[in-house]
């Protein structure tokens, strides 16, 4: 079984999305399961510097006292595991960086690639839209820091990552997380993992009765 898992590298939900597929995947009882981690850039216009996060965040979502909904986020982290601190993010990245990163990494680093990189974020507060932040986070997973560090200077990497980013927004992608599982049974939003199982088996149904 094939699961494409839409993302941004900076969307809170994305991070527990995971977790809950995760968890789903450990309850599955079928055939094998890859997740392939897709790009989706919640903002693509941001400036490659990033803007500082309260401003930005209170001019984006129109809301003047995000910690009520940030204490939200919070509390439904930790029920699946997650820690989440807010008060210590000081920058919006762009992340299509660290998009790149992560199709640069192989295959069986990509998970543990992407938990360095959002665990940086949300609970170190680091900014993951700098090219020496995302090296240090890749050789801390295995990867060779100076190789990643010239390949994240390449403009033909970060060109690859925007093209992907932007043909999930063609697909008709518009929020994330969203799951693609088997090509057949889309999920949309950080479903618990329950969901996220009978979605897996309604892939295999699907299957079944097409054979």
């Amino acid at each position: 079984m094939q699961i494409d898992l839409y993302l941004d590298t900076v969307c809170p939900w994305c991070r527990i999305g995971k977790r809950n597929l995760e968890r789903a995947i450990s309850a599955w009882d079928g055939e094998p399961v890859e997740v392939r981690y897709r790009p989706f850039l919640l903002d693509p216009d941001l400036p490659d510097e990033g803007e500082p996060f309260l401003p930005y965040f209170r001019e984006r979502k129109g809301i003047d006292a995000p910690w009520p909904m940030f204490d939200r986020v919070a509390a439904i982290g930790a029920a699946a595991g997650l820690d989440f601190h807010f008060d210590r993010v000081e920058r919006s990245p762009n992340t299509l960086r660290s998009h790149a990163l992560l199709a640069l990494a192989p295959a069986d680093v990509q998970s543990a690639l992407l938990d360095r990189i959002q665990h940086a974020y949300f609970e170190e507060g680091r900014d993951i839209g700098d090219a020496a932040t995302l090296a240090d986070l890749a050789a801390e997973v295995g990867l060779d820091r100076a190789e990643t560090a010239a390949a994240l200077a390449r403009d033909d990497l970060l060109a690859e990552a925007r093209t992907a980013a932007d043909a999930a927004r063609r697909f008709g992608i518009q929020g994330v997380p969203f799951f693609v599982i088997d090509g057949r049974v889309a999920v949309s939003g950080a479903q618990p993992p329950e969901r996220l199982l009978q979605a897996m088996r309604q892939a295999t149904q699907t299957a079944a009765t097409r054979t």
